[in-house]
Parts: structure tokens; sequence; C-alpha cells
């Protein structure tokens, strides 16, 4: 069932029309009698939501929709998990420091913007990530017959049955393809890509996982829009939806799960107990293993989540005077901050322009760890190296960590050689939790991913 099927199953399409004409947040009159259409809770119509990420605010909303009293758990100090807007109204400029793009055929992320009365803008560097020879800006370096060769592979995959597909999930992307006979140089081109989008390398990902994105119009490595305003707009509209009668706990992480009888109780660091009938748990496979669970999660959950992979990714800020005209624009690099970028007209401002970097894998485990005065140096060495601006005060570098922030290991789950099938043992619930995040959509690293996974959640509830 996609977004929109289930919508309309439990009646919300004109609750969300209706608030995004009142809410304040899309710049109108605020106007609480129009937008209320909670349905009344029952006593026992309760429900927590482990993740305060956007995966976990719309789960706890479609439950609010449906009757629940919600409470969102999230280990962090805001709302949003991977998504986060800089704003400087001052100088005029905004950039995302974390989901960022939006594919054309992710069709559940684009209808809820729409629904919330949000923009969608093409970006100007999407044809930077595109795989076709005949478009002169695309960083993807691959010569007509590889394409051709690609293209044929890709088509292919669509039509092989379950036994095939797990043949060529032992394999290694990178290793299938020069099978395939694409070169070394092309290979390494596609890589980079990748690497700036996701954070992982194809030598590390299952060539049926990679085939089944490429061939997919809902996949991370198709970018074309961004939010206009930011993607946290989402976060802060979601919010607004939930309202005060929804209970948000905050910095305050889980330390055990536990189920009786017919309700689970959740014991926080605090000592905080929160008791419901149901759970939804959205926080990535990894954290999972860091809770306490009783009875214990199934071998096979697990296993999934050892097996489950995190690509790394860093994204961090510097803002430049402007000298010369400034246009947007994306560099892939050997600088220490590797691909360097000026997402669009909306982070260019009269007098300074944001320059944003990517930066993946064990680098982006360094700029991690790396002390202020380091991050600097190695951000300012990047400039430099590449000629982009001149020296910049050390007051106008944004560092933004999400590990930090969130205790997420990394940005965007990736799947390893020998993982195929590890996301159906999250399909059926555990007793009466339910799992969802963009590590368990069809395809993941998304946006739409996060939207996709807290509807297939809730609707088994």
């Amino acid at each position: 069932m996609n977004r929109k099927d289930f919508i309309k199953k439990i009646g919300i399409t004109g609750s969300l029309l209706t608030l995004a004409k009142t809410s304040p947040i899309f710049g109108q009159t605020e106007n609480h009698s129009e937008s209320k259409t909670t349905t009344k809770s029952s006593s026992d119509k309760t429900a927590i939501v482990l993740g305060g990420g956007l995966s976990g605010l719309y789960s706890a909303y479609l439950l609010k929709q449906s009757g629940y009293k919600v409470t969102i758990v999230e280990r962090g100090e805001r709302l949003g998990g991977r998504i986060f807007t800089y704003v400087d109204k001052n100088l005029g400029i905004q950039q995302d420091l974390g989901g960022e793009w939006i594919g054309e055929g992710q069709s559940d992320i684009k209808t809820l913007v729409k629904q919330l009365g949000l923009t969608l803008n093409e970006s100007p560097i999407a044809s930077k990530f595109q795989l076709k020879s005949s478009n002169e800006n695309s960083l993807i370096k691959i010569s007509p017959a590889s394409l051709e060769t690609l293209e044929k592979v890709i088509e292919l995959h669509k039509s092989l049955g379950e036994s095939k597909k797990q043949g060529l999930d032992k394999i290694n992307f990178s290793s299938y393809v020069r099978y395939q006979g694409i070169t070394e140089d092309e290979m390494r081109s596609i890589n980079e890509i990748y690497r700036t989008l996701v954070g992982g390398d194809l030598n590390q990902i299952s060539s049926e996982a990679l085939l089944n994105d490429l061939a997919s119009q809902e996949s991370s490595l198709r970018p074309k829009y961004y939010i206009n305003g930011g993607a946290e707009k989402i976060i802060k509209g979601l919010t607004d939806l939930l309202g005060k009668e929804t209970e948000i706990s905050l910095n305050d992480p889980v330390i055990k799960v536990s189920q009786i009888k017919n309700s689970v109780q959740v014991e926080l660091t605090s000592g905080k107990m929160i008791k419901a009938s149901l759970l939804i748990c959205t926080i990535p496979p990894q954290n999972i293993l860091d809770i306490k669970w009783t009875p214990s999660l199934p071998k096979d959950m697990t296993y999934s989540s050892l097996r489950m992979q995190s690509g790394r990714i860093s994204k961090n800020m510097a803002i430049c005077r402007k000298k010369d005209s400034v246009t947007p624009n994306l560099l892939l690099s050997d600088t220490p901050m590797q691909a360097l970028y000026v997402a669009s007209d909306e982070a260019i401002g009269e007098n300074f322009y944001a320059l944003t970097s990517i930066t993946n894998g064990d680098r982006a485990t360094l700029i991690e760890r790396s002390s202020e005065t380091q991050k600097k140096a190695l951000f300012k060495l990047s400039i430099q190296e590449l000629k982009l601006s001149d020296d910049i005060p050390d007051q106008n570098f944004i560092f933004h960590s999400f590990q930090k922030l969130t205790g997420q290991r990394g940005f965007v789950s990736l799947y390893p050689p020998g993982s195929f099938g590890i996301k159906e043992t999250w399909i059926e619930p555990y007793e009466r939790v339910f799992f969802a995040g963009e590590h368990l959509a069809k395809h993941s690293g998304t946006m739409d991913a996060a939207i996709e996974s807290a509807i297939q959640a809730v609707n088994r509830t």
C-alpha cells in the first residue's frame, strides 16, 4: 500500500490540506478550530514512537489520526534526525546540512510536500549526478558503449528470479560491472558520485542491492529536487500537525523495552517509564542493539541488525564572501573535504554564499573526531587548493555533527554482499513492536523511504 492509498484509507487527506492553508508555518493565519481533526482516543489506544526523525514523526502523525495518544521518544536534543536546515536571515542564506534531495519518482515525499503547502524546486546541480554519457554536466564519465552495457544489465536484473538475485547478492558491485566490461576509470567515476550521495564504497555494496536501486525512479541515486526553504520545513509542519496533545521526550535515550501481556513499557536513561499498547521503533538497526529487549530480540532480527551498514557522511559549511558572480555548482576533489558545492540560489546571498562540503567514508570519521580547530584547518586547506575563496574567518564555519546529536553511526543505510532478504525480517511485528525507518523501505537512503516505511509500519498495527 502506497501513501496515497493509505491516507485515503484513514481519511487524512482533507485534514492535511486544511492545515496547509491555516498553519502559521506556511505563512498563513493560525486557526486551531479548523485544523483539529484528530479522532478521540480511547483509553487503550496509546502508542510510543522511538525516534524523532522524519519516519518517527510521520508514524506518530498517522497513529494520531487513527485515534492513538502518542508519545515520541528522541535520544537527541532536537526533532528531525538526519534533516537539518541552516538559516541565516541576515545574510539571506539557507542550506540543508542533512537530507536534501528528492527524486522524480519519489511519490510519497512529493505528495506530503504538496499537502503541507511546500514547494519543490529543481536542483541546479542535479545534472551532476546523472548517469548519461551525453550529459556534459555530469560528473560521471562513462563511454556510450559502457553505458549501453550497464543499461542492459539493469534491465536484465528486472527479470531475474529469486535464486539468481541471491547469486548476484554475493558479489560486490565494483567486481560485477568490471566483469561486464566497465573500465577502471569509469568505475572510479561512478563510485565517486555514489560515495557523495550515500557515503559508501561500491566495492562494499551488494550487486543485487545496487542494481535494484539503479532500476528504480525511487532511488537515492536520482536526485532532482529540493524543498523551497529547506527540508526542515517538513519537520516543522509535521510537528505542528502533532499538536500539544502529543508528548515529546527529548535528550533521554531508551535503555530498555519490555513487553508484558498486551502492553509495551519503555525505560529511559532518566528512570522515567512510559507504557502503551504498542510501539513503533524507527531508530537505525545498529542502535536497536544498544537497547535491552525483554523478551530478547529474535535471532534473525539481531543478525539483520549486524549485517546492515551505514554510509558515513559529514556535511559542513563555510560562509564565503562574494567577489565575483557565484552560481550553483559541485566539484569533486582529492582535498580533505572531498566534495564542495553551492547547492542553489537559496545558498547565495547578496554579499555572501554558503559553500557546503560532503565528506564520506574514513574522511567523514576523521572530520567527526577532529577538534573545531582541526576541522577549520582541513576546510580552509580544501578551499585554498581549489582556489574557491580567500581566507575565511573562523566564525564563518558551521559544523553539524549528526553522530553527536542522534547517536547514529552513519547517514544512509547500505547493504553489503550477503544481505539479500534481511529487510524481510522486520516486516512482521515483534509482539507489540513494529519497525520503520528509511533502512526498511524498498529503496533506502531517502526522505521518501522514511515516509514509505512509516506507512508500512502503521498499516500493520
